[in-house]
């Protein structure tokens, strides 16, 4: 047998090809599949940077009016007409509203009748009490009958002093069926219609002066003590947030001696400054006071998404201006943050002590400087895991506590 024969014996047929490779899928079947490659999460992380700010406090209250008045019709009657709208600005005097007369008008009536009555009662009984003062002088009539009727003279010419006093309230009333503006001021609330019947205590409407605005803000337990100490800054609700918005510096104007037995917190009311330099608050919206107090524990601020809270935690309380740096803020409990090492991007848990919070940010310590932060999704990390560190970008706006 040649060569070129024994070669062509040994390559197997057809069949034997296809066994071949029935038998290599089947190997390739029974190996193990690769392992996958872990995917690292990525996160954003801050570093840690320990200062001695100061410590705020946000509270969300309204722009109000400070003198604002229930206005209503000093007698009841029928609404036969209302002149204004709300939001409407009226001058003092301006008629806002009307009621039925009809009736105010015949008691005007009924009373001039009475007055018209008593003087002719009071002119013949002082004429009368005239000529029995004459006839006594003489011997005619005895100084008992002349006493008698002079006394029936008073008499009449104090029925003639009640009825020209009662004709002048009737008049009084038919004025009061007219309602008109006691200040100058705009319309805050209408609660009446044409048609309704009102009584003569009743508010139908508020009248406020929008020149003297106020922000009105409840105030919890913890810092109603030392209130005054405390800087104030309002923000309008519509420029919260925003890099341009420019907070107008406060005064505490009034504070309840009391507190709400529901909220237990205690209502204040903050003035403007500079009332003519407020052009951002208007009437009825919502503000942002922001309460701010010198610092005296370091610490550093983060964003509020920084913070792992795995219990209830308690209201910061604000360190004083006036406690020394030792004395120690309130600790949260269970509050805590996530700590990366920049090497091997292992995560640890690291207990902290919050100093303040805002609707943002908090401020806490017990932190490192320079240490690497979540600030991103802390919530849905575990203990263990591995993740990849990437720098958090700034901000648009700048945010933190207000400088004092």
């Amino acid at each position: 047998m040649t060569a070129s024969n024994a070669s062509h014996a040994r390559r197997p047929g057809p069949p034997g090809r296809l066994a071949m490779l029935v038998l290599l899928a089947m190997l390739a079947a029974c190996s193990p599949a690769p392992a996958p490659t872990p995917v690292v999460p990525a996160v954003f992380v801050s570093p840690v940077h320990n200062d001695v700010g100061g410590v705020q406090r946000v509270l969300h209250g309204s722009v109000r009016p400070r003198i604002e008045a229930e206005v209503g019709f000093r007698t009841g009657g029928k609404v036969t007409q209302r002149m204004v709208e709300l939001g409407q600005s009226v001058r003092a005097g301006q008629a806002l509203a009307r009621l039925d007369p009809a009736d105010y008008q015949l008691a005007v009536q009924a009373a001039a009748d009475q007055q018209r009555a008593a003087e002719v009662d009071a002119a013949q009984a002082a004429s009368d009490a005239a000529r029995f003062a004459r006839l006594t002088a003489d011997g005619s009539v005895g100084a008992a009958d002349a006493e008698r009727q002079q006394a029936r003279a008073d008499a009449a010419a104090a029925r003639l002093a009640q009825a020209r006093r009662q004709s002048e309230l009737a008049r009084n009333r038919v004025g009061y069926t007219v309602l008109t503006a006691p200040f100058d001021g705009v319309v805050t609330a209408v609660r009446f219609e044409t048609g309704q019947t009102v009584g003569d205590t009743q508010g139908v409407l508020s009248l406020a002066r929008p020149g003297e605005l106020e922000v009105v803000v409840d105030v919890p337990e913890s810092i109603v003590a030392d209130l005054r100490s405390w800087e104030a800054h309002a923000v309008a609700g519509t420029a919260v947030g925003a890099s341009d918005a420019r907070p107008v510096p406060l005064r505490l104007r009034e504070l309840a001696p009391s507190a709400n037995a529901a909220t237990r917190t205690t209502r204040a009311r903050f003035a403007p400054v500079a009332p003519a330099g407020a052009p951002a608050l208007r009437m009825g919206m919502t503000a942002e006071v922001r309460l701010t107090q010198a610092g005296s524990e370091r610490g550093a601020e983060l964003p509020v998404g920084a913070l792992i809270v795995t219990g209830a935690v308690e209201s910061p309380r604000p360190v004083p201006a006036t406690a020394t740096a030792s004395a120690p803020a309130t600790p949260g409990r269970d509050a805590a943050v996530w700590r990366v090492d920049p090497q091997s991007g292992a995560l640890t848990r690291q207990p902290v002590r919050l100093l303040s919070q805002t609707t943002d940010h908090v401020r806490v310590a017990g932190l490192p400087d320079a240490a690497l932060v979540v600030t991103v999704g802390a919530q849905k990390l575990d203990a263990g895991m591995t993740v990849r560190p990437v720098p958090r970008p700034l901000a648009a706006a700048t945010p933190g506590v207000l400088s004092r």
